[in-house]
């Protein structure tokens, strides 16, 4: 990504003339089939690298990240409205299509904003600072003299101004300013740090919105598949015959995930896969289940090495489960396959690589695909791989018509690619004096991704002596990939779990163990912060009590207080407190809900939910076995934002990694007993 665009660089992402001011060098044809904001957009104009004005004064910004409602099409268009100074009401934005200049399109890790920041700023001063030298030549006066706001250049010594609408007419001839392109102070933005609504709020609240699962063609047909029961099964025998008498069934195609049952509507689809019988072959995965895959997880991890004489040992051990990603919109594309041609529509996070895998499966130039972003109803990880565009290009390419292909709620859980199981196996030591002198953290996920790393400094926040962390992996055929926060939704939340078992082995106030070692002084404020805010050390009720942990990621850093009770067998959560420094929080009301969702997600996998595999399958099928946490068991929410001056961080994994061992650790105040394995139950603590 350029963040330091020079004028030569400048002039290869800028050009204008003519009815519309274009920042951009390529264009695509709009699809125009888009309910929010996209359509009015494009109308009568061609999508553009980065910016569009448009002669009646709108000004379009072309995103090129996905958006799965962590809110970056709203924080993209701010950027570049800040610096361009232009007129809020009258920014839209409009999706990027795959393979253009606009970069990568590949959104996850917490890094769109960080990634793109810098360039869109300039992008937005370079646009700017070509709007004055427009009005300046048409006026006869120096462009030092012009200033702008709200959408107008002004020259105030003779009271003339031209809206950006009207210049659009006046860009020929107008070129790339010299020299370093100045940009706003940051005590000078109206745009940004102010809390601000969505671009997209009343389209999705409303209806109108275009997610994936909406986008309907002339003529298509829908598609479900018959999959697999196991991980590795393959197929035997297909009877279609009582499937084909299902009304509405057109076809029953074979494709490399199953059978697809093609039909006129969805309900006749999934009939038709419930009348389908296929016969499996489980083979050797039939005997894998949670219990073998853990008992390999053991084995991998070994012994831990012996500890020096004279110190105090703390030995430990923690469980994490597999975890589907559970998005509200299962997985769904419309592919429309031709001879020489594919046009997708999908709420993916990978638009180019479903350019290229398409391209790639249909023996086609990759500018012969052409993908159409929706909206994402959830992604966090999973709609990075593209297998389910890959099925309904399958089964577009065998029936030849427009498929709509939806996975069902319990083909989504099921056929994830899945957060992994993993085991962690810890070793510390404290001196006499509660100093601690050992950490040792084994790590062993299961299947193919690691623990990150092999023997080496552990990745914690604290200044422990010697402290090492080691990663493995033991053998699993379940499918893993990114999930929200990836390696820190298990490592952090391990780490965090394990500094407050130190800290009760020194006889030391979690909160004080934690501030004496932190070497982050910014991670030093949100946790002292955040206990203040909490009432940290003030008296609870019987059975309550609080936790605390952070961590520091991404760019920001982040302390969560939960405070809860136990009565019985019933942990109930009352309070949770976050103090988060995002280093320049863009749009604070972004902040706090990508904080609050994290949060939802944290308690929902510290108390509830794991996936369970048995005979090589997934056993849970949808929200009565995977229950996520309801409006009624949620705690009061309080989130404060710090600005701490740095940059601007990523925040959609942030709010994840300290908020479950936070609730951990709460669980041992109140009860005295640790959190061996998660989702906690009071009957597995010891």
């Amino acid at each position: 990504m350029v963040t330091d665009l020079t004028r030569r660089s400048f002039l290869k992402v800028v050009g204008g003339a003519g009815a519309a001011f274009v920042l951009g060098c390529y264009s695509a044809p709009a699809s125009g089939l888009f309910k929010n904001s996209d359509k009015e957009a494009a109308q009568g104009f061609q999508p553009n690298a980065f910016i569009q004005i448009d002669p009646d004064g709108t000004v379009t910004v072309t995103v090129n990240k996905s958006d799965m409602g962590q809110g970056i099409r709203t924080t993209f268009a701010m950027i570049v409205a800040e610096e361009m100074d232009a007129d809020w009401s009258k920014v839209k934005v409009a999706h990027a299509p795959p393979g253009g200049p606009a970069g990568g399109q590949g959104t996850g890790g917490s890094s769109s904003t960080r990634q793109m920041y810098g360039t869109l700023r300039q992008l937005g001063a370079g646009a700017r600072a070509m709007l004055v030298a427009a009005a300046a030549k048409s006026w006869g006066v120096d462009a030092a003299s012009c200033k702008c706001d709200t959408g107008k250049v002004m020259h105030p010594a003779t009271g003339k101004s031209m809206s950006y609408g009207e210049l659009t007419s006046k860009m020929a001839g107008v070129t790339a300013p010299d020299g370093d392109l100045k940009l706003k102070d940051k005590a000078d933005f109206k745009i940004l740090g102010k809390r601000t609504r969505r671009v997209d709020n009343k389209s999705v609240v409303t209806g109108t919105a275009t997610f994936g699962i909406d986008v309907k063609l002339e003529g298509m047909l829908y598609a479900v598949v018959s999959r697999r029961p196991s991980f590795g099964a393959s197929m035997g025998t297909v009877d279609d015959t009582a499937t084909r008498k299902v009304p509405g069934v057109v076809d029953v195609v074979k494709i490399s995930s199953g059978v697809a049952v093609v039909a006129q509507n969805t309900w006749a689809a999934m009939e038709g896969v419930r009348a389908l019988k296929v016969t499996w072959d489980t083979g050797f995965n039939a005997s894998v289940s949670t219990a073998s895959i853990r008992a390999g997880l053991v084995e991998a991890a070994g012994t831990q090495p012996d500890l020096p004489a004279g110190v105090k040992a703390v030995k430990a051990s923690i469980d994490f489960p597999y975890l589907a990603h559970a998005t509200m919109e299962p997985m769904n594309a419309v592919a429309d396959v031709r001879d020489d041609s594919c046009v997708i529509y999908s709420g993916t996070q990978s638009p180019d690589g479903a350019q290229r895998q398409t391209a790639q499966m249909l023996g086609l130039p990759a500018e012969k695909v052409t993908v159409h972003l929706t909206l994402l109803g959830g992604g966090f990880g999973r709609r990075s791989a593209n297998d389910f565009v890959a099925d309904a290009v399958q089964v577009s390419k065998a029936v030849k018509k427009p498929i709509k292909l939806v996975w069902t709620r319990e083909d989504d859980m099921r056929n994830d690619h899945y957060r992994p199981m993993s085991y962690h196996s810890f070793q510390g030591a404290v001196d006499a004096s509660g100093t601690p002198v050992a950490w040792n953290h084994v790590i062993i996920n299961a299947g193919g991704r690691s623990g990150r790393g092999g023997p080496g400094r552990a990745g914690i926040p604290y200044a422990i002596s010697g402290a090492t962390q080691a990663g493995g992996a033991g053998p699993s055929p379940v499918p893993t990939g990114a999930w929200r926060s990836v390696e820190h939704s298990q490592i952090d939340v391990a780490n965090e779990c394990f500094i407050d078992e130190m800290a009760h082995a020194a006889g030391k106030d979690p909160l004080a163990f934690r501030v004496a070692l932190a070497r982050d002084e910014r991670l030093k404020k949100v946790l002292t912060m955040a206990a203040e805010k909490a009432g940290w050390g003030t008296p609870l009720p019987k059975g309550h009590g609080r936790g605390i942990a952070c961590f520091s990621g991404y760019g920001a850093c982040i302390a969560h207080v939960m405070e809860v009770s136990v009565v019985g067998n019933e942990i109930k959560l009352h309070r949770m407190v976050a103090v988060v420094d995002p280093g320049l929080a863009l749009n604070p009301q972004g902040v706090e809900a990508q904080v609050q969702g994290a949060a939802v997600d944290g308690m929902s996998t510290a108390l509830k939910v794991g996936i369970t595999i048995e005979k090589g399958g997934v056993v849970e099928g949808s929200w009565p076995d995977y229950p996520w946490m309801t409006m009624e068991e949620m705690p009061n929410q309080e989130v404060f934002v710090i600005d701490s001056g740095n940059d601007p961080s990523g925040m959609g994994e942030v709010g994840y990694p300290s908020g479950p061992p936070a609730i951990a650790n709460a669980v041992f105040a109140a009860t005295g007993k640790r959190v061996r394995k998660f989702p906690i139950k009071v009957s597995e603590l010891v």
